[in-house]
């Protein structure tokens, strides 16, 4: 398939608009979104999504991606200090995800668990953990999971009765494309010929509706949820229950949202 550049793709921009625009570039490139569960064949291109940081972000980018006829897969961090799973509001984002046809799964750091290399069997163990306690806040949650800040020995790897979208099926015998560290600022994702399979990784907490640097989104993400925290629990646990209600001082806000 060829992989040549059009104006409208010169120069990468973390923005929606500019993956919309990606998406588009590629689908005119022949390729269409295919699932980790399924066989992968010529054309398909496995859209990724690691949600190390923002919920919302993610439902932004799905709902642009339904709107184009695209199907990919998000993966939560079950781990994360920053989100919870279970809290209303995420649910709220995983339902309307699963309801907007894509697929949800388990984003496993295995360094909540380990400082060595863990057996297969521990390995499965934990995952089927975590995914168990996914599917309490998602109806639907596929059996690929994706590894946060993956270890060399799960690179290429096949386990046995675990699927990973780090697999030689969806890695090295295709083009594996990833957004870590906003890197595609200094090599864009379609300079070199991609194959006839792609899988494109992107993290939703590094894009918005302005372009703004890696730090820069990281720390936004970061003032977003805390603030998100504060008021939920400032809510239920000071407002109620004292006369007067104690008032924090407010956040300044985020530069992005």
């Amino acid at each position: 398939m060829s992989s040549s550049q059009t104006p409208a793709l010169d120069g990468v921009e973390f923005t929606y608009d500019w993956y919309e625009r990606a998406l588009v570039w590629l689908s005119d490139h022949g390729y269409e979104s295919s699932s980790f569960e399924g066989d992968v064949g010529d054309g398909d291109l496995l859209l990724r999504h690691d949600v190390d940081l923002s919920p919302r972000k993610a439902l932004e980018i799905g709902r642009i991606e339904a709107d184009l006829g695209f199907r990919s897969t998000y993966f939560f961090l079950v781990s994360n200090p920053l989100y919870n799973v279970f809290d209303a509001v995420c649910r709220a984002v995983i339902d309307e995800i699963d309801a907007l046809g894509h697929d949800v799964g388990v984003h496993f750091s295995t360094h909540q668990h380990w400082s060595r290399r863990p057996s297969p069997e521990e390995l499965r163990e934990r995952v089927t953990a975590e995914r168990s306690a996914l599917s309490l806040a998602a109806e639907n949650v596929c059996d690929p999971v994706s590894f946060h800040c993956p270890p060399e020995w799960v690179i290429d790897r096949t386990f046995d009765r675990l699927a990973t979208t780090y697999e030689p099926r969806f890695f090295s015998e295709a083009t594996y494309v990833a957004d870590s560290g906003q890197r595609w600022r200094e090599s864009h994702p379609f300079d070199t010929r991609l194959s006839e399979r792609v899988q494109l990784l992107t993290h939703p907490g590094l894009w918005g509706e302005t372009d703004l640097p890696y730090t820069e989104r990281v720390t936004s993400s970061i003032d977003e949820n805390v603030g998100y925290a504060e008021r939920l629990l400032t809510d239920q646990h000071l407002r109620e229950k004292f006369d007067p209600p104690v008032e924090l001082p407010e956040r300044e806000p985020a530069a992005d949202r």
